[in-house]
């Protein structure tokens, strides 16, 4: 179960930055920096560009996508996060560890996992408030086998300007399931048995790619 919402994550991210967007007109839809649809939908464009390019190595281009979702998504906030009371347990330099090794690892677990556009259909349906500084853009992805689901995407305003800071995919976050996922490790192992885990991720998806 656990494999299949992880699944469907990588999914939602690659169709987002493999497939165009559509999306209904809004008033204030104007530009990246003030709405969260056009964050979303300039997100993917500029994806689809660099995933387009033949120029250069494959290796080449996952790097460059690797740095554009490190720069739309609060990786900080959902590195923070997803430890939850652990992360004020950890030593300055167990946490720096930490955020470099998560980021990494959830940036090439992405990118690893992009793929051919195979017909699929990325459609953003609105957007909602989600407390005082959030916005939810609602999408639903539909695949050529007639399968579809429902994957939402939370951005908040950080150094003015929108990031991601959780996905839910059917109705599931990625944030709280990678939370469920170390704390389970952290009981088990600690603080330094995570980091290894995170070091050995890595370095299985670097020889990987």
């Amino acid at each position: 179960m656990m494999i299949r919402k992880v699944a469907h994550f990588a999914v939602a991210v690659a169709l987002m930055t493999v497939v165009g967007v559509s999306y209904p007109a809004t008033a204030d839809s104007k530009s990246p920096s003030n709405d969260p649809v056009h964050f979303i939908q300039d997100l993917a464009n500029q994806a689809i560009h660099v995933l387009s390019t033949h120029s250069g190595s494959l290796k080449e281009r996952e790097d460059q996508f690797r740095n554009l979702l490190r720069d739309d998504f609060a990786m900080d906030k959902i590195g923070r996060f997803v430890v939850g009371g652990y992360w004020r347990r950890m030593n300055d330099e167990q946490r720096d560890t930490y955020q470099k090794l998560f980021s990494e690892w959830v940036l090439k677990a992405y990118s690893a996992r992009l793929g051919g556009y195979s017909g699929e259909e990325f459609k953003v349906i609105k957007k909602s408030t989600a407390g005082k500084r959030d916005f939810i853009v609602h999408t639903r992805i539909e695949q050529t086998a007639g399968n579809a689901f429902n994957a939402d995407w939370r951005v908040r305003k950080v150094d003015n300007r929108y990031k991601i800071i959780d996905i839910y995919v059917e109705g599931v976050s990625m944030a709280v399931t990678q939370r469920s996922e170390f704390d389970a490790i952290l009981r088990r192992h600690g603080i330094d048995g995570l980091i290894s885990q995170l070091r050995n991720r890595v370095g299985k998806l670097s020889e990987a790619s």
